[in-house]
């Protein structure tokens, strides 16, 4: 079920998600859902990053705290070319993890 929810838009954030929704023919809710969707993604990618690099997180945990696979995470860190910091230990943890004996 969907809540209503009031945020303050600034102007020109407004402006273009108008534009968005002329070129989309598409409701502006319809966009900010669809927009608000992609960032909700984006920060977990964040989040997750910032805890494997912080070693608060495992890159599994990390994977999953993002909400994407392992390789994909993975290969997010290799993109960015961010050090993997994967030792033997991190292994065994992600391989229980991935496991389901966590």
């Amino acid at each position: 079920m969907e809540n209503n929810v009031s945020v303050r838009i600034g102007k020109e954030e407004l402006k273009e998600i108008a534009k968005i929704s002329q070129y989309r023919k598409s409701t502006k809710s319809a966009v900010l859902r669809e927009v608000l969707s992609l960032g909700i993604k984006l920060k977990r990618l964040e989040v997750a990053i910032e805890k494997f690099q912080n070693n608060e997180a495992t890159a599994a945990k990390a994977a999953h705290i993002a909400g994407i696979s392992l390789s994909e995470f993975l290969e997010v860190l290799h993109e960015r070319g961010i050090n993997y910091h994967y030792g033997v230990d991190e292994l065994r943890e992600d391989v229980k993890r991935l496991a389901g004996y966590d």
